[in-house]
C-alpha cells in the first residue's frame, strides 16, 4: 500500500516541510484526543488554503469515519439536507471566530490548539484511510448538495490525471484553487501528495505572486479557473513569460483567452472536464502542439462517455446532447451525509450529467452548457444557449459570456451577460448574432459588465448573471 504524506508546502514564501506537516498533524491527532475514536457518525472542518489546515485534514484522514469538507465561506454551509447533529465539526484555535456561525448548525463543536510539531519521530498514524469525504456542489442553481465519494475513488482519480499529464514524482505543483472543492483539492494537494512534490499553495488568486512563481521555473503544473486564465493573459508584461509546461483549466475558455495566454507563456491551455460527482474525468493530455482550446480533450482511463438523451440510443460523433459517464471507479457513493446516501439514478449504469455537450470524431469532448439552460419557445423549438456562447467567442473585446434563460410573461427567453475589454456596439453585435443564429435563438436583452460574477470556486455565478439582466429587462419594459 503506497504510504501518502503531506506534501512540503510554499505558502507566503514560508516553507513547510512534510516532516514538520507531519509532526503537526500528528500533534493535531492527539489534541483531538478520544473525540476521534469515540465519533460514530462524521468528522467535518473547515477546509482552508493554508498549511494548519492541510495538516488538520490529514490529522482527521487517519480517523476510521468519513471527513465532510466546509469551505471557509459559510454559505454552502446550508446544504440540502443540512449537515446531521451527529456530525463532529472540528476548529482550530484560529478559526474561533467562525463558531457563532458553526453553533447554528446545531452540531458538536470541538476547538483545539494548534500544536508545534512533536520532538523526535512522531509516531505517524496511517493518512488517507477514512472510508470518504463528502463535498459539496456549487449551488448555482439551488442549495448546495453533499455529495460522498470514498477516498479510494478520490485517489483513483488523482493518479489518473498524474498519468494522463505525463507528471513524475518531484514535479512541483501550483495551486490557485479552493482545497475545500474537489477540483482544488484533485488538482492541488491530492496531486502534489501524490507525486511527493512540493506545492505552492496561495490562499487567494494574487496575479502577481502566481507569476513569480511561474518564472520560478521550479513548477511544472498549475490548475486554474477561465477567469484566472484571462487575469494572467491580460497582466502587462514584456515579451514572453515562463509558465509551468502543463496548465489547466476547468471550464470552457473562450479562444480570445487561449489565444493570449499561448502569446503570452508559450504553452497552451488545457481545458479540464468534470463534475463534483465524479472528479474530473476528461482532460487534454495531448501534446502541446496538438493541445485545443475548444474542447475537453479524451476521457480518462476507466471513463466512457456517451451523447444523448438516452445513453442506450447513443447519438453519433458531431451532434450534441446530454453527458452521460460510466465510470465505476471514480463514480460518487451517493448525495448526503453517510450513511443516509440517496444512490445517483442511472440508465443501466449510464449517469446522466447536468451538462450538454458533443463527442467530435476523434473522441475529443466538447462542453457546451448546462442542460437546464435549454428550453423549449411556444412554437416549439429547441434553445441551446450554449450555440449563442459560440457565436460570441471570438468576437472582438468578447472575454467570456453567461447565457442563461429568462422568465418572462410572454415564456423563457434568453438573456447575454458579455464580458469585454471595451464597450460594445450593441447594432453591430446584435447584426452579428442575426447573420450565425435562428431567429428564435436569439437573445432578448444583451448586457455588457467589466466581470463577470462568479462563485468562490470560480465559475460563473448564474442566478447573479439572471437578477443583473432580469433586472435590464425590467427596466426596459418588455419583460
Amino acid at each position: 500500500m503506497t504510504v501518502i504524506l503531506p506534501p512540503p508546502l510554499v505558502f507566503q514564501g514560508q516553507l513547510w516541510s512534510t516532516d514538520a506537516l507531519t509532526g503537526m498533524a500528528v500533534g493535531l491527532r492527539r489534541a483531538l484526543g478520544g473525540e476521534c475514536r469515540r465519533s460514530t457518525g462524521r468528522l467535518a472542518m473547515v477546509m482552508a488554503n493554508r498549511p494548519q489546515s492541510v495538516a488538520l485534514f490529514f490529522a482527521l484522514s487517519s480517523c476510521s469515519v468519513p471527513l465532510v469538507l466546509l469551505p471557509p465561506d459559510m454559505k454552502p454551509w446550508r446544504s440540502d439536507p443540512p449537515l446531521p447533529r451527529d456530525t463532529l465539526l472540528v476548529l482550530l484555535e484560529s478559526e474561533r471566530d467562525l463558531e457563532p456561525g458553526a453553533r447554528s448548525l446545531d452540531v458538536p463543536i470541538a476547538i483545539i490548539e494548534e500544536p508545534e510539531p512533536p520532538g523526535g519521530a512522531p509516531d505517524v498514524p496511517a493518512f488517507m484511510t477514512m472510508p470518504g469525504l463528502v463535498f459539496f456542489t456549487s449551488g448555482s442553481t439551488g442549495r448546495p448538495r453533499p455529495v460522498y465519494r470514498s477516498t479510494r475513488a478520490l485517489l483513483d482519480v488523482s493518479r489518473a490525471l498524474l498519468d494522463a499529464f505525463g507528471l513524475r514524482p518531484g514535479d512541483g505543483v501550483i495551486t490557485t484553487l479552493p482545497l475545500a472543492r474537489a477540483f482544488g483539492l484533485n488538482h492541488g494537494l491530492m496531486a502534489a501528495a501524490a507525486l511527493g512534490s512540493p506545492l505552492a499553495l496561495f490562499d487567494h488568486f494574487e496575479h502577481n505572486g502566481l507569476l513569480r512563481l511561474f518564472g520560478s521555473g521550479a513548477y511544472q503544473y498549475w490548475a486554474g479557473t477561465p477567469m484566472m486564465a484571462d487575469v494572467l493573459g491580460r497582466t502587462r508584461l514584456s515579451g514572453r513569460h515562463p509558465a509551468p509546461p502543463v496548465c489547466v483549466v476547468g471550464g470552457r475558455v473562450s479562444s480570445e483567452i487561449a489565444r493570449r495566454f499561448l502569446e503570452r507563456f508559450g504553452v497552451p491551455l488545457r481545458q479540464c472536464y468534470g463534475t463534483t460527482e465524479t472528479g474530473s474525468i476528461a482532460v487534454d493530455g495531448a501534446p502541446s502542439a496538438r493541445v485545443r482550446s475548444d474542447t475537453a480533450g479524451r476521457p480518462l482511463s476507466g471513463v466512457d462517455v456517451r451523447i444523448g438523451d438516452d445513453p442506450r440510443v447513443p447519438l453519433q460523433a458531431g451532434h450534441a446532447g446530454r453527458i452521460w459517464l460510466s465510470t465505476p471507479a471514480y463514480m460518487m457513493d451517493g448525495y448526503g451525509f453517510p450513511p443516509d446516501l440517496d444512490l445517483p439514478e442511472t440508465v443501466d449504469g449510464w449517469w446522466g450529467t447536468p451538462d450538454v455537450g458533443v463527442l467530435d470524431d476523434r473522441g475529443a469532448l466538447v462542453v457546451s452548457g448546462r442542460l437546464d439552460d435549454c428550453f423549449r419557445t411556444n412554437a416549439g423549438h429547441l434553445v441551446d444557449p450554449a450555440s449563442v456562447a459560440a457565436a460570441l467567442d471570438g468576437y472582438p473585446s468578447v472575454i467570456d459570456t453567461a447565457v442563461v434563460p429568462l422568465a418572462t410573461l410572454t415564456g423563457p427567453a434568453l438573456g447575454v451577460l458579455i464580458e469585454s475589454t471595451a464597450p460594445l456596439r450593441m447594432i453591430d453585435l446584435r447584426g452579428h448574432l442575426a447573420r450565425s443564429l435562428p431567429l428564435w435563438s436569439r437573445p432578448r436583452v444583451i448586457e455588457r459588465i467589466s466581470a463577470l460574477p462568479r462563485l468562490s470556486n470560480g465559475r460563473i455565478d448564474r442566478r447573479a448573471c439572471i437578477a443583473i439582466l432580469e433586472k435590464a429587462l425590467s427596466s426596459d419594459g418588455s419583460a
